[in-house]
């Protein structure tokens, strides 16, 4: 099948949409699709036998589509830019929240969590035909390096406790509370991502295999986000074994569900006591946070969403056939 999958960029893998557009290439090119990524602007211009477009972006094309959406703009807008005025947000959620209802309809709609797929009925009144979550490859994440020895090659010593913050800077990932919580549990807190924040030293954007070591060597990741659909960096630190203190939004609570042992090392949304119980009692739920690294190890995979994915094509295409 000639498949086209649409990208903001296609150009960069550094966003979260753009990596989930070359990681899906890969993927459908592993099974033997004819695959490329591509602009909106491309694939109409293009024969293709199916679209697969992202987020806000959308395509007009005679193919099939299938519509990924990474989470919701209304929910994105309520727990960002709280800087900015009313007026301002309030158009800023109008303008985004049509691009994402026009980009989704007429297609198959896949999203990447159930919390996810809520929040578009909830706010859009569409329906989510298919959930597929976020992959990542857990096999180059599992830890090749002792705690102990990852510590060393970044320059901590032993007896440190380390949090890291992967990510922007931003009001909606809550680095306040990160730093707040941090500190009143006693841990050093790290920040790898663009931007900086007070209470945390920052490491600047790291290359792959620099984060994977200062994962390794953290305590815990933590991410107190206000918003999330289904972050990469949770998954690639939960795949290599690092426990990560996270706030109960988007595919978390698919993880909960599912793995119950994981509940005391998460929190609600911008609970400050609940974050700092997790923070302290981290060594007392280990067990939890090893079979939430099995549970993403056998679910998050890239052979997991190959699987999902190849299952999705086969009934969109006999769908088609059959009208």
């Amino acid at each position: 099948m000639r498949i086209a999958i649409v990208s903001p960029d296609p150009t960069s893998s550094s966003g979260g949409v753009e990596r989930f557009c070359h990681t899906l290439d890969d993927c459908l090119s592993a099974l033997g699709h004819d695959t490329m990524v591509v602009t909106s602007a491309d694939v109409e211009r293009m024969s293709v036998d199916l679209a697969i477009t992202n987020g806000m972006t959308g395509a007009s094309t005679a193919a099939p589509r299938i519509h990924v959406y990474h989470g919701c703009w209304v929910e994105h807008v309520r727990y960002s830019y709280r800087h900015g005025s009313l007026q301002w947000r309030l158009k800023w959620l109008l303008q985004g929240a049509a691009r994402e209802i026009r980009a989704g309809s007429g297609a198959h709609r896949v999203a990447v969590s159930a919390t996810t797929a809520g929040e578009l009925h909830r706010w859009y009144r569409m329906a989510t035909h298919q959930v597929i979550p976020n992959s990542v490859d857990v096999e180059s994440l599992r830890p090749l390096i002792t705690r102990g020895e990852a510590r060393r090659r970044v320059g901590v010593t032993d007896d440190q406790r380390i949090a890291l913050f992967v990510g922007r800077a931003e009001d909606r990932k809550r680095p306040d509370l990160a730093s707040e919580v941090s500190a009143a549990a006693g841990y050093d807190l790290f920040t790898a991502g663009a931007g900086s924040f007070p209470g945390g030293e920052s490491l600047g954007v790291l290359c792959p295999a620099e984060l994977q070591t200062w994962v390794r060597a953290a305590d815990c990741v933590l991410s107190p986000s206000d918003y999330e659909a289904c972050s990469l960096a949770v998954l690639e630190a939960l795949a290599a074994g690092t426990p990560v203190i996270a706030s109960r939004v988007g595919w978390i609570n698919t993880l909960v569900a599912d793995v119950p042992a994981y509940l005391p090392l998460t929190a609600p949304r911008g609970d400050r006591a609940g974050f700092l119980m997790a923070m302290r009692d981290l060594s007392a739920n280990m067990a939890g946070a090893t079979a939430a690294a099995n549970y993403v190890r056998a679910n998050n995979s890239l052979d997991a969403m190959r699987q999902q994915w190849s299952a999705l094509l086969q009934r969109i295409s006999v769908q088609t056939w059959i009208h």
